[in-house]
């Protein structure tokens, strides 16, 4: 058999499997360098050197063995599903303390308090809500910790890019962290100290977090653009099967490791 023959035989086969695997060819242009020949090569193993075609035993052997993904370098639908989840639970924490409200709905806003005396009289007084500002402060910490175990062992290369995008602001802006009693450590994560979260006055804790320009700002949309980034190589990966009809594991379609797992 020709090398024309077994090119037409095997790009006729792609044409004829539908629309589903027509989105495969397309990604062929984004093949890196030396993966055509790769897959023509895997096609050529079909057939003996008369042209004729090997057995289907062996072939069904040689693809279960080519497709089966590498566990410890592939990401699974599980851990991205975490990356998408914590990532918007982290937004949404630092929504909280961004947002910009009128009056006592503001976090940073004057209450009422009603106090019970010693004779059982009760008092009222106006002051700040420490306790409840205390209390998101921890949950955005806890959150921002959260989200940066659940990316530790993905390979995604736009996961990954996000992440470190979001590490950018707080490693840019450490020192104002450290000042409100957040210190980022040598692996990235937030710590509140918070005698000295406590001992600022309540418009500069103000300042530093309100607002769509303020830190936790910026954190919100850089959460925000992990979590897509995440649900992206999900939505992708969902659509895309081995030669056995199995699911490709989610960042399958992200860096070539569709292609690697065939040969």
């Amino acid at each position: 058999m020709s090398f024309f023959n077994y090119s037409s035989t095997l790009f006729s086969g792609m044409n004829s499997s539908g629309s589903s695997f027509s989105g495969l060819i397309g990604e062929y242009n984004q093949i890196r360098n030396g993966s055509y020949g790769r897959l023509l090569k895997a096609y050529y193993k079909k057939f003996n050197a008369d042209g004729t075609e090997k057995s289907s035993t062996t072939n069904k052997n040689t693809n279960t063995d080519k497709v089966k993904p590498s566990s410890d370098t592939v990401d699974t639908a599980k851990e991205l599903d975490a990356v998408a989840d914590k990532a918007t639970g982290l937004q949404n924490a630092a929504m909280k303390l961004a947002a910009v409200k009128e009056g006592s709905s503001s976090l940073y806003a004057k209450k009422t308090f009603v106090d019970t005396n010693e004779d059982g009289s009760t008092s009222t007084r106006t002051d700040y809500d420490y306790d409840t500002l205390v209390k998101s402060v921890q949950s955005f910490v806890s959150a921002y910790n959260d989200t940066l175990e659940s990316v530790g062992t993905i390979e995604a290369s736009s996961v990954q890019q996000k992440t470190q995008w979001m590490t950018q602001v707080t490693s840019q802006y450490k020192d104002e962290l450290a000042g409100v009693g957040l210190s980022v450590d040598k692996d990235g994560r937030l710590a509140l100290d918070e005698k000295t979260f406590r001992g600022k006055e309540m418009t500069e804790l103000q300042d530093f977090f309100e607002g769509t320009n303020s830190v936790l700002g910026q954190l919100a949309r850089k959460a925000s653009n992990l979590a897509g980034a995440a649900e992206l190589q999900s939505t992708k990966a969902a659509s895309a099967y081995t030669a056995n009809g199995n699911n490709y594991p989610k960042d399958s379609m992200n860096s070539g490791t569709l292609f690697d797992s065939l040969f």
